[in-house]
Protein backbone atom coordinates (compact mmCIF):
# COMPACT_ATOMS: atom_id res chain seq x y z
CA UNK A 1 0.00 0.00 0.00
CA UNK A 2 1.57 3.57 -1.03
CA UNK A 3 1.11 6.11 1.89
CA UNK A 4 3.68 8.83 2.83
CA UNK A 5 7.02 8.65 5.16
CA UNK A 6 8.89 10.29 6.96
CA UNK A 7 12.66 9.47 7.31
CA UNK A 8 14.14 12.39 9.73
CA UNK A 9 18.24 12.85 9.66
CA UNK A 10 20.68 14.86 12.06
CA UNK A 11 23.63 16.21 10.10
CA UNK A 12 26.47 18.66 10.52
CA UNK A 13 25.84 22.03 8.53
CA UNK A 14 28.96 20.89 5.89
CA UNK A 15 27.29 17.49 5.14
CA UNK A 16 23.45 19.00 4.24
CA UNK A 17 23.90 20.10 0.70
CA UNK A 18 25.05 16.49 -0.57
CA UNK A 19 22.94 14.65 1.72
CA UNK A 20 19.64 16.57 0.59
CA UNK A 21 21.08 15.67 -3.19
CA UNK A 22 21.35 12.14 -1.96
CA UNK A 23 18.10 11.82 -1.25
CA UNK A 24 16.46 13.10 -4.09
CA UNK A 25 18.85 10.24 -6.11
CA UNK A 26 16.71 7.96 -3.78
CA UNK A 27 13.41 9.57 -4.87
CA UNK A 28 12.57 11.34 -1.89
CA UNK A 29 9.81 13.51 -2.91
CA UNK A 30 10.78 16.44 -0.77
CA UNK A 31 13.73 17.15 1.61
CA UNK A 32 12.81 20.07 4.24
CA UNK A 33 15.91 21.53 6.26
CA UNK A 34 15.40 22.44 10.10
CA UNK A 35 17.36 23.80 12.73
CA UNK A 36 18.49 20.98 15.25
CA UNK A 37 19.90 22.78 17.69
CA UNK A 38 19.31 26.41 19.00
CA UNK A 39 21.18 28.83 16.22
CA UNK A 40 18.78 31.18 14.55
CA UNK A 41 19.97 32.20 11.52
CA UNK A 42 18.57 36.00 11.76
CA UNK A 43 20.68 37.76 8.74
CA UNK A 44 22.67 36.27 6.13
CA UNK A 45 24.89 37.86 3.67
CA UNK A 46 23.19 38.76 0.29
CA UNK A 47 22.62 35.84 -2.08
CA UNK A 48 23.95 33.35 0.63
CA UNK A 49 21.74 29.96 1.33
CA UNK A 50 22.87 29.58 4.86
CA UNK A 51 22.72 25.77 6.85
CA UNK A 52 22.44 25.51 10.84
CA UNK A 53 25.43 24.02 12.46
CA UNK A 54 23.46 21.11 13.28
CA UNK A 55 20.33 20.71 10.77
CA UNK A 56 18.02 18.17 10.89
CA UNK A 57 17.16 17.10 7.88
CA UNK A 58 13.47 15.80 6.61
CA UNK A 59 12.97 13.82 3.49
CA UNK A 60 8.91 13.06 2.61
CA UNK A 61 9.02 9.50 0.44
CA UNK A 62 5.86 8.42 -1.81
CA UNK A 63 6.06 4.75 -2.60
CA UNK A 64 5.57 1.14 -1.66
CA UNK A 65 9.16 0.52 -1.82
CA UNK A 66 9.60 -1.27 1.68
CA UNK A 67 11.37 0.14 4.72
CA UNK A 68 14.40 -1.93 4.34
CA UNK A 69 14.84 -1.34 0.64
CA UNK A 70 14.78 2.79 1.15
CA UNK A 71 17.65 2.72 4.03
CA UNK A 72 19.89 0.14 2.04
CA UNK A 73 20.22 2.50 -1.04
CA UNK A 74 20.47 5.61 1.68
CA UNK A 75 23.00 3.94 3.44
CA UNK A 76 24.77 2.92 -0.16
CA UNK A 77 25.04 6.07 -0.66
CA UNK A 78 26.22 7.58 2.36
CA UNK A 79 29.08 5.38 2.55
CA UNK A 80 30.44 6.30 -1.08
CA UNK A 81 29.84 9.67 -0.39
CA UNK A 82 31.85 9.05 2.95
CA UNK A 83 29.25 10.77 5.03
CA UNK A 84 28.79 9.37 8.81
CA UNK A 85 25.12 10.07 9.57
CA UNK A 86 23.05 7.18 12.00
CA UNK A 87 19.67 5.71 10.08
CA UNK A 88 16.75 4.58 11.61
CA UNK A 89 15.46 1.43 12.24
CA UNK A 90 12.79 2.39 9.39
CA UNK A 91 10.78 5.39 8.06
CA UNK A 92 8.07 7.14 10.13
CA UNK A 93 4.55 6.42 8.49
CA UNK A 94 2.73 9.77 8.16
CA UNK A 95 -1.47 9.73 8.39
CA UNK A 96 -3.57 9.58 5.47
CA UNK A 97 -4.81 13.01 4.70
CA UNK A 98 -5.40 15.34 2.00
CA UNK A 99 -1.87 17.26 2.44
CA UNK A 100 -2.58 20.03 0.15
CA UNK A 101 -6.11 20.69 1.56
CA UNK A 102 -4.56 20.65 5.13
CA UNK A 103 -1.79 22.73 4.30
CA UNK A 104 -4.67 25.36 2.18
CA UNK A 105 -6.80 25.04 5.57
CA UNK A 106 -3.89 26.28 7.69
CA UNK A 107 -3.56 30.26 6.30
CA UNK A 108 -6.47 32.16 7.97
CA UNK A 109 -7.54 35.41 7.05
CA UNK A 110 -5.73 38.39 9.26
CA UNK A 111 -6.58 42.04 10.13
CA UNK A 112 -3.34 44.31 9.49
CA UNK A 113 -3.79 48.06 9.74
CA UNK A 114 -7.19 49.01 7.26
CA UNK A 115 -6.56 45.42 5.26
CA UNK A 116 -7.98 41.55 5.35
CA UNK A 117 -5.56 39.66 3.96
CA UNK A 118 -7.15 36.23 2.66
CA UNK A 119 -6.04 33.58 0.56
CA UNK A 120 -8.48 33.64 -2.60
CA UNK A 121 -10.43 30.38 -1.79
CA UNK A 122 -11.42 31.71 1.64
CA UNK A 123 -15.07 32.67 2.21
CA UNK A 124 -15.41 34.12 5.77
CA UNK A 125 -17.22 36.97 5.43
CA UNK A 126 -14.96 40.89 5.20
CA UNK A 127 -15.36 42.98 8.30
CA UNK A 128 -17.11 46.00 7.71
CA UNK A 129 -14.33 49.47 6.53
CA UNK A 130 -11.89 47.24 6.04
CA UNK A 131 -9.63 47.08 2.01
CA UNK A 132 -9.78 43.40 1.09
CA UNK A 133 -6.44 41.94 0.29
CA UNK A 134 -6.50 38.24 -1.51
CA UNK A 135 -2.93 36.42 -1.03
CA UNK A 136 -1.89 33.30 -1.87
CA UNK A 137 0.99 32.07 -0.17
CA UNK A 138 3.29 30.23 -2.26
CA UNK A 139 7.33 30.19 -2.79
CA UNK A 140 7.75 33.82 -1.97
CA UNK A 141 8.17 35.55 1.96
CA UNK A 142 5.42 37.72 2.64
CA UNK A 143 1.37 36.54 4.02
CA UNK A 144 1.48 39.40 6.31
CA UNK A 145 2.09 37.28 9.18
CA UNK A 146 5.69 39.02 9.83
CA UNK A 147 6.25 41.69 12.14
CA UNK A 148 8.42 43.42 9.36
CA UNK A 149 5.22 43.03 6.89
CA UNK A 150 2.80 44.24 9.13
CA UNK A 151 5.17 47.40 10.06
CA UNK A 152 4.66 48.23 6.34
CA UNK A 153 1.06 47.60 5.84
CA UNK A 154 0.67 49.70 8.75
CA UNK A 155 2.56 52.53 7.20
CA UNK A 156 0.40 52.33 3.94
CA UNK A 157 -2.42 52.11 6.25
CA UNK A 158 -1.63 56.00 7.51
CA UNK A 159 -0.54 56.61 3.94
CA UNK A 160 -2.33 55.93 1.25
CA UNK A 161 -0.67 56.10 -1.93
CA UNK A 162 -3.31 57.61 -4.13
CA UNK A 163 -2.19 58.71 -7.62
CA UNK A 164 1.20 57.68 -6.64
CA UNK A 165 4.73 55.65 -8.40
CA UNK A 166 5.15 53.05 -5.67
CA UNK A 167 8.66 50.76 -5.73
CA UNK A 168 8.17 47.31 -3.74
CA UNK A 169 11.80 46.41 -3.39
CA UNK A 170 12.38 42.87 -2.40
CA UNK A 171 8.70 42.28 -3.58
CA UNK A 172 8.31 38.70 -2.65
CA UNK A 173 4.67 37.71 -2.57
CA UNK A 174 3.83 41.00 -3.87
CA UNK A 175 1.94 42.10 -0.81
CA UNK A 176 3.37 45.35 0.01
CA UNK A 177 2.83 46.55 -3.72
CA UNK A 178 -0.65 44.64 -3.64
CA UNK A 179 -1.75 47.03 -0.63
CA UNK A 180 -0.07 49.92 -2.31
CA UNK A 181 -2.67 49.57 -5.55
CA UNK A 182 -5.60 48.87 -3.09
CA UNK A 183 -5.46 52.08 -1.70
CA UNK A 184 -5.01 53.39 -5.18
CA UNK A 185 -1.25 53.76 -6.15
CA UNK A 186 -0.51 55.08 -10.05
CA UNK A 187 1.92 52.62 -11.02
CA UNK A 188 3.14 49.93 -9.04
CA UNK A 189 6.76 48.11 -9.74
CA UNK A 190 8.45 45.24 -7.85
CA UNK A 191 11.96 44.47 -8.02
CA UNK A 192 13.11 40.80 -6.44
CA UNK A 193 16.24 38.83 -7.26
CA UNK A 194 14.62 35.59 -7.26
CA UNK A 195 11.96 35.02 -10.70
CA UNK A 196 9.91 33.25 -8.46
CA UNK A 197 9.28 36.09 -6.61
CA UNK A 198 7.80 37.72 -9.50
CA UNK A 199 5.55 35.00 -10.74
CA UNK A 200 4.19 34.94 -7.14
CA UNK A 201 3.85 39.12 -7.34
CA UNK A 202 2.14 38.90 -10.93
CA UNK A 203 0.00 35.71 -10.06
CA UNK A 204 -1.37 37.36 -6.51
CA UNK A 205 -1.71 40.79 -8.33
CA UNK A 206 -4.19 39.43 -10.47
CA UNK A 207 -6.17 37.69 -7.27
CA UNK A 208 -6.69 41.45 -6.80
CA UNK A 209 -7.30 42.85 -10.48
CA UNK A 210 -4.24 44.95 -10.49
CA UNK A 211 -1.25 45.29 -12.70
CA UNK A 212 2.18 45.28 -11.12
CA UNK A 213 5.31 45.98 -13.68
CA UNK A 214 8.23 42.85 -12.17
CA UNK A 215 11.61 44.00 -12.62
CA UNK A 216 15.03 42.21 -12.28
CA UNK A 217 18.23 43.77 -11.00
CA UNK A 218 19.72 46.01 -13.60
CA UNK A 219 16.06 46.83 -15.03
CA UNK A 220 15.27 50.18 -13.05
CA UNK A 221 18.40 51.96 -13.77
CA UNK A 222 17.50 56.21 -14.12
CA UNK A 223 14.33 55.72 -12.51
CA UNK A 224 12.37 57.49 -9.46
CA UNK A 225 9.77 56.42 -7.24
CA UNK A 226 7.30 58.42 -4.77
CA UNK A 227 7.18 56.17 -2.47
CA UNK A 228 9.97 53.29 -1.81
CA UNK A 229 9.71 50.14 0.39
CA UNK A 230 12.34 47.83 1.21
CA UNK A 231 10.84 45.07 3.47
CA UNK A 232 14.74 43.01 2.90
CA UNK A 233 17.17 43.05 6.18
CA UNK A 234 19.87 45.29 7.56
CA UNK A 235 22.79 44.35 5.92
CA UNK A 236 21.61 44.97 2.19
CA UNK A 237 19.64 47.88 3.31
CA UNK A 238 23.11 49.46 4.07
CA UNK A 239 24.60 48.14 1.12
CA UNK A 240 21.77 49.33 -1.38
CA UNK A 241 21.88 52.50 0.62
CA UNK A 242 22.81 54.71 -2.70
CA UNK A 243 20.60 52.15 -4.84
CA UNK A 244 17.22 53.06 -2.95
CA UNK A 245 18.04 56.46 -2.51
CA UNK A 246 18.36 57.06 -6.06
CA UNK A 247 15.20 55.29 -6.67
CA UNK A 248 13.27 57.56 -4.27
CA UNK A 249 12.19 60.80 -5.86
CA UNK A 250 13.07 64.43 -4.54
CA UNK A 251 10.05 64.76 -2.18
CA UNK A 252 9.48 61.04 -2.36
CA UNK A 253 8.84 58.64 0.79
CA UNK A 254 10.86 55.81 2.21
CA UNK A 255 9.99 52.96 4.42
CA UNK A 256 12.89 50.40 5.37
CA UNK A 257 11.71 47.28 7.10
CA UNK A 258 13.54 44.07 7.89
CA UNK A 259 16.21 45.23 10.52
CA UNK A 260 16.04 44.46 14.36
CA UNK A 261 15.98 47.09 16.78
CA UNK A 262 19.58 46.85 17.66
CA UNK A 263 19.98 48.24 13.99
CA UNK A 264 18.03 50.75 13.59
CA UNK A 265 20.69 53.71 14.27
CA UNK A 266 23.24 51.51 11.68
CA UNK A 267 20.72 51.54 9.34
CA UNK A 268 19.77 54.75 9.47
CA UNK A 269 23.26 56.50 9.26
CA UNK A 270 23.46 55.11 5.79
CA UNK A 271 20.92 57.46 4.69
CA UNK A 272 22.15 60.95 5.43
CA UNK A 273 19.92 63.05 3.22
CA UNK A 274 17.05 61.73 4.39
CA UNK A 275 14.57 63.03 6.88
CA UNK A 276 13.76 60.19 9.10
CA UNK A 277 9.87 60.50 10.88
CA UNK A 278 9.71 58.55 14.52
CA UNK A 279 10.94 55.18 14.47
CA UNK A 280 8.38 52.36 15.39
CA UNK A 281 8.83 48.61 16.52
CA UNK A 282 7.09 45.49 17.01
CA UNK A 283 8.27 42.63 18.17
CA UNK A 284 11.99 43.75 18.20
CA UNK A 285 11.61 44.74 14.55
CA UNK A 286 11.95 48.44 13.55
CA UNK A 287 10.35 50.30 10.48
CA UNK A 288 12.62 53.59 9.47
CA UNK A 289 10.57 55.87 7.56
CA UNK A 290 10.99 59.47 5.95
CA UNK A 291 11.27 62.08 3.33
CA UNK A 292 13.77 62.67 0.97
CA UNK A 293 14.39 66.60 1.04
CA UNK A 294 17.05 66.75 -1.92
Amino acid sequence: MTQFRQLTLSAAGNQVELLEELLFLVNAQAVTLVDDGDTPILEPPVGSHPVWPQTQVKALFYDERPHSKILKDIATYLRRANILVELPEELTPLPDQDWVKASLNSFKPIKVGIFWIKPSWNDDPIPEDLTLLNLDPGLAFGTGTHPTTQLCLEWLSANPPSGQTIMDFGCGSGILGIAAGCLGASQITGYDIDPQALIATKQNASLNHLTIETVLPNQIAGRAYDVVIANILANPLIELASMLYELTGRGGKIVLAGLLDEQADQVRAAYPAITFDTDVSKEDWTRLSGTKVE
